[in-house]
This record gives structure tokens, C-alpha cells and sequence, in this order.
């Protein structure tokens, strides 16, 4: 995501600059940042630097981690399971917003200085494991070159693999309890599978269900077909439906950064107005029928019409009420214009 912009994008990164500050500042919009930003940034070469910029330009919004996001969903579709409805998940903003959206920017930006190299190992060490995984991937794709539809039926039914990845995570818990690195069990105790386990057992608890058959209940609602319609993993299956196709097609290589672009689209598009992605994500979501099947609030964004976020971001401009002008031209010294 931190890249140096393609020659010839230099113009257009200054307009986007000017026209992002104007519009956070007359509180029409907010660029919040997520755990997707936070871990890209402690591996980038000047993070403070880095974290100082998207601080300052952005409104010092926070999202809800990409997790917290999808456990909301489970939990909602848990709910739904036990009380036998249709799942009802509100997309309002708010709902994944850490901060409150509606409040005044600060005249001045306070900000600390924090060393994080000690996260940055770990986040590495992760973050080349899911390219390893998805490297494999491209190679068991490029061999059986699955169709489109076989590829995703594939994506969506790996949810079905949960009770799998929670052995795999108890035993992992067993070797990191008898080791001698408390940090590695410390990890090994907060995965996220044994996370949303207990957060499925305290759910049938409140239902009524007995100590005894809770594991048998969290595995039954595991299989629930219904949890295919999850947003989060329906929009991550397409995407990486849409992966694997050109995979098939000829693309032997996917770009380090391609796991995070996916977990962050997958979990924040539902819930926000617009999104500026990477070329590559943004030609993923507009194919067929990923364009059709997938339903989600934001407008997609990217390098390749770089111009029609700028007239977005215009349009919003154009909206702000009067009073608001007033008010931002008094509070933060600008010429807000009509």
C-alpha cells in the first residue's frame, strides 16, 4: 500500500492532497485508518513519519480492527442461528468506527513518537507465511486450472473448515504452554479461532444450551450454510475467485501486499462510501461477476480513474452546508470558498 506512485502521478497526488484537506476540514470527510494500516506502517522504513502524514491529513478517525469487524458478523449470524431468523447486519459507518465522526477536528495534532520494531519481526515473519500459502496457492492453481466457479465454491466453503483450524490452534496452544517463550503463548492463546470459539460458547450459554453440548453446537453452527452469506467472507471468496482466474489465465506471481488489499476491502467496503485501492484490486471487483453478485456501499477508486475521485471528492465539497463553512474558516484560519 505505501508504495512510491508510478511516474506521471506526481500532479495528481498534489491535487489529491489539496483537495483531501479542504473537504476533512470542512468535516465532509474522514480517512480513517485501520490495523491494516498500523502493521503496514511498523514495516515501512520511516513509520513514525509515515503514521504522523496519515494522522495529520486524516482526521485521526480510527476503524475497528479488520477481526473486530468480522466476529460483529458472526456474532449477529450466531444470533440470528439461535433465534431461527434472516441475519440483519446494519452497514451504517458507525458501526465500525472507533471514533465519533461528528466531532469538531482538533486545531493542533499532537503526536507520539513510539518505537514498534518490537511488532515488526512478528508482522513480517506473518506477512511472508501468507505469501508463502498464497505462492502455493498459484502453484496448485496453475497445475488444475479450476474454473471460476470451481474456484469459488472452494472460497466460500472454506469456512466449513473452522473445527480444523481450531485442533491445529489447541495444539499450538499445548506446545506454546510448555515452552519457555511466554510471548509465543501468548499468541498462540489469542488466535483468533479459539477468539471466536469462546465467543460462540458464550453465546449458546446465554441461549441455554449445556456446558456438555456446546462444542457440539459450535460446530453445528459452523456448518450452517447460511454463514457462506457473511459479507466479509463472500467478498474475500470472490476476490480470491477472481485471483485464481487469472492465475489460470497466465499470471504465475501475486504481489506481497495483494493479502492485506483483499482482508481490508473484504471487511471495511460494506460499511464505507468509497475506497481508493490499487489498480489491480479495483480491476478485480469490476469483472464479471464479481461486479454483479457483489453488493457493498463504496465506490471503488484507483490509479486508473484517479480523476473521477477527484470529482468525487468536488461533489462533496460542493455539499457542504454554509453554516459548516463558517465555522471551519473561523476555527482553522481557511478560505473555504462557496
Amino acid at each position: 500500500m505505501h508504495r512510491r506512485l508510478p511516474v506521471g502521478h506526481e500532479e495528481f497526488a498534489r491535487e489529491l492532497h489539496r483537495s483531501v484537506r479542504r473537504v476533512v476540514l470542512l468535516q465532509q470527510l474522514i480517512l480513517p485508518h485501520s490495523d491494516v494500516h498500523h502493521d503496514e506502517t511498523i514495516v515501512f522504513h520511516s513509520a513514525n513519519e509515515l503514521r504522523a502524514t496519515y494522522e495529520r491529513i486524516g482526521g485521526d478517525a480510527d476503524l475497528k480492527s479488520t477481526r473486530d469487524v468480522e466476529r460483529m458478523q458472526i456474532r449477529e449470524y450466531v444470533r440470528a442461528y439461535i433465534e431461527q431468523r434472516e441475519p440483519a447486519l446494519s452497514f451504517n459507518v458507525d458501526e465500525v468506527l472507533e471514533t465519533d465522526r461528528n466531532d469538531w477536528l482538533p486545531d493542533m495534532h499532537i503526536h507520539v513518537t513510539a518505537n514498534y520494531d518490537m511488532f515488526a519481526d512478528s508482522i513480517r515473519e506473518n506477512r511472508a507465511r501468507s505469501h508463502e500459502g498464497m505462492q502455493e496457492l498459484v502453484e496448485k492453481w496453475t497445475a488444475e486450472r479450476p474454473t471460476f466457479e470451481q474456484l469459488l465454491r472452494a472460497e466460500l466453503r472454506s469456512f466449513f473448515t473452522r473445527p480444523e483450524a481450531l485442533l491445529l490452534a489447541a495444539q499450538n496452544l499445548q506446545r506454546a504452554a510448555t515452552s519457555d517463550d511466554p510471548m509465543a503463548f501468548f499468541e498462540a492463546s489469542h488466535h483468533h479461532i479459539l477468539d471466536e470459539n469462546r465467543m460462540l460458547s458464550s453465546a449458546f450459554v446465554r441461549a441455554g444450551v449445556a456446558e456438555p453440548d456446546l462444542g457440539r453446537e459450535v460446530l453445528r453452527f459452523w456448518n450452517w450454510d447460511r454463514n457462506l452469506d457473511q459479507p466479509h467472507h463472500r467478498i474475500s471468496a470472490y476476490m480470491f475467485a477472481a485471483i485464481g482466474r487469472r492465475v489460470v489465465n497466465g499470471q504465475r506471481r501475486v504481489n506481497r501486499g495483494m493479502m492485506n488489499d483483499v482482508r481490508a476491502i473484504a471487511t471495511y467496503a460494506p460499511y464505507v462510501d468509497a475506497m481508493f485501492v490499487d489498480r489491480e484490486c479495483a480491476a478485480l471487483l469490476a469483472e464479471p461477476p464479481l461486479a454483479q453478485d457483489l453488493k457493498y456501499k463504496a465506490r471503488i477508486f484507483s490509479l486508473t480513474n484517479g480523476q473521477a475521485f477527484l470529482d468525487y471528492l468536488a461533489d462533496v465539497e460542493a455539499a457542504t452546508p454554509p453554516e459548516v463553512r463558517e465555522q471551519a474558516a473561523r476555527i482553522y484560519g481557511m478560505e473555504t470558498g462557496a
